[in-house]
This record gives C-alpha cells, sequence and structure tokens, in this order.
C-alpha cells in the first residue's frame, strides 16, 4: 500500500473533522466513501468501532478516533510548527476540554433533536433546549473573539464546527429560527464559506473494491 486510506461518510461530523484537518495540512489519502447501512467487509476488518472514519495508514497502523487522525494530520504536515500553530502548549488542556464537551454532551443532545423519531419524540423539545445551552455557552465565548479558544483557530474549532453545521441543518428543518445568535453565527461562516468547503463536501461514489481509486482532497 503506497497511500493512507481514509474511510469515510460524507456527512457525518466526525470525518468531516478529520477531513478538514486534512485538508488544512494539504495531505492526500485514497478515500473510501462508504454506506453505513451496508457496510464493506474491508471496513469491518479494520475497525472494531465500525464507525467512521478510520484511517489506515500506509505501514497498516489503523487510527480509529477522529480526533487521533486530527492530531496525526497535524504530525505528519511538512509545515514547520504546524501543531503548535493549531494546538499551542499553553491552550492544550482548554482545547481538549472543550472538544471533549462537544463530543460527550452536545453531541448527545444533538442526536436526539435531530432524529427524535429514532428516540423519544417527546423529547425533542427537552434535547433542542440542553443543546442550545452548548450554543449559548460557545456564542458567549465568542462574543470577545473570533475563535473559540484565543485569537486565532485551532482544533476546537476544527472539532466543532461541523457539530454546530448539523445543528443549523436540523432547526432549519422543522422550521426553528433565531437559534443562532450573530457571534456564532459568523464563526459557522467562517467554515461554511471558506475557499475548502467544496473541496471537503464533494460527493464521491460509494467505495467498492472493483471500483477505481478515489483520492482527496478531489481535484
Amino acid at each position: 500500500m503506497t497511500t493512507d486510506i481514509l474511510y469515510s461518510f460524507r456527512r457525518c461530523p466526525y470525518a468531516m473533522r478529520a477531513r478538514w484537518a486534512l485538508l488544512i495540512c494539504e495531505i492526500k489519502v485514497e478515500i473510501r466513501e462508504i454506506d453505513l447501512k451496508n457496510k464493506p467487509i474491508e471496513f469491518i476488518k479494520k475497525s472494531s468501532t465500525k464507525t467512521v472514519p478510520i484511517l489506515l495508514k500506509k505501514n497498516n497502523e489503523v487510527i480509529e478516533e477522529s480526533l487521533d487522525i486530527i492530531i496525526w494530520a497535524l504530525l505528519e504536515s511538512g509545515k514547520e510548527n504546524i501543531k503548535n500553530l493549531y494546538i499551542p502548549n499553553s491552550k492544550e488542556k482548554e482545547i481538549l476540554e472543550i472538544i471533549s464537551e462537544n463530543d460527550n454532551g452536545f453531541k448527545y443532545h444533538l442526536d436526539r433533536f435531530k432524529y427524535s423519531t429514532r428516540f423519544n419524540s417527546c423529547e425533542e423539545e427537552y434535547h433542542f433546549l440542553e443543546a442550545m445551552k452548548f450554543i449559548k455557552k460557545w456564542n458567549k465565548k465568542l462574543t470577545d473573539s473570533r475563535w473559540l479558544i484565543g485569537d486565532s483557530p485551532s482544533i476546537a474549532d476544527w472539532g466543532i464546527w461541523p457539530f454546530v453545521r448539523q445543528f443549523k441543518i436540523a432547526c432549519e428543518s422543522q422550521k426553528i429560527t433565531n437559534y443562532f445568535e450573530d457571534p456564532i453565527k459568523e464563526w459557522l461562516g467562517n467554515f461554511e464559506n471558506h475557499q475548502h468547503f467544496k473541496k471537503l463536501m464533494h460527493k464521491y461514489d460509494k467505495w467498492e473494491p472493483s471500483t477505481k481509486k478515489d483520492y482527496f482532497p478531489f481535484n
């Protein structure tokens, strides 16, 4: 194997943040877009969690967590000091704490709001209001700064914006208005209007072992 391989699903926010890191770090990989309802056997054999994203390195080592893929991309990048740029030593604890807050708190309520029919539709409003507590907390951070941690983007921003975007999509589909204040709206817009966004969301055909290889980012 001569190229690192990323198993991905286009709309998954975990996969999105991993792909975003690869884009920013200018790392090209073979991408395998999979159907989560019909996972290929090659993927199942490689992944202990059976979830995306996973990165299969050229040496056959497997990285299964999106945050670990982000950190790998930062270390793998040829850009000098890029890791310290996006994970400054003085802010590392704070950065990891806010990502954990997203992954273990906000995501829980987001899922139960967005997919309420899969869980308990009677609790949809409750989970919306709980998710809004995180949105308001992050909005407060962004009131005084353009970014979540400090005056420049970090992996805290990378790690959270795909989930905030998913919350926005859920609100719009349910005709909810006034869910964002200006600071967090502008912050999310930094990513949605970024020159890399179309590359991030390029639609690949579903991967099959017999099909030709696809690469990310798409040229």
